[in-house]
């Protein structure tokens, strides 16, 4: 296979499981698009699909709360998104809405109760047909607490949305690694 004929998703899954660049591994905020040490975050660099998701307005809005930087959460067993968090000009965002997690880790969607209803999708073939992940939970729904959860088994980047809330950029993405 040449160069060329590798796509993005081969890239990805390659440097997370060697760890090229620090994404992976243990970096350490030296501007190579590893861990910056001083937030916690991975440069947006390191997964250009969930760069290109949030930032995407052929396909839904883009999100106005991402900034370009994934929260680094590889060290936690578990990570919590709020669903109807403050943004897209009301509560239509997740947060954090870019996130890197270990394989194994359970994440847990909780419903502010703002900007009801909402749900979470993750439709491989409405997203830019990146997302490694395929997964729903269900209909939209308003209230509050954890309506939906899911463990990341497989290496990979889950694009996901809201369905009633998309065209105003209530997108999320998560980088498994």
């Amino acid at each position: 296979m040449t160069t060329l004929a590798v796509s993005r998703r081969q890239l990805l899954r390659t440097v997370a499981i060697t760890g090229v660049g620090g994404v992976a591994g243990c970096g350490g905020g030296s501007g190579d698009g590893g861990d910056d040490s001083d937030g916690g975050t991975v440069s947006a660099e390191a997964y250009p699909s969930i760069d290109e998701w949030l930032t995407e307005t052929d396909i839904g809005g883009a999100d106005d709360t991402y900034d370009g930087a994934l929260t680094d959460s590889r060290d936690s067993p578990s990570l919590t998104v709020d669903v109807g968090a403050e943004g897209n000009n009301g509560n239509f965002a997740y947060s954090p809405s870019a996130v890197v997690v270990s394989t194994g880790t359970e994440i847990r969607w909780n419903w502010t109760g703002e900007g009801n209803p909402h749900n979470v999708e993750a439709l491989p073939e409405e997203q830019l047909g990146e997302s490694d992940y395929e997964f729903s939970s269900g209909e939209a729904v308003g209230g509050s607490g954890v309506k939906y959860t899911r463990t990341v088994e497989e290496t990979g980047v889950a694009l996901y949305h809201c369905e009633p809330h998309f065209s105003l950029g209530m997108k999320g993405g998560i980088a498994v690694g």
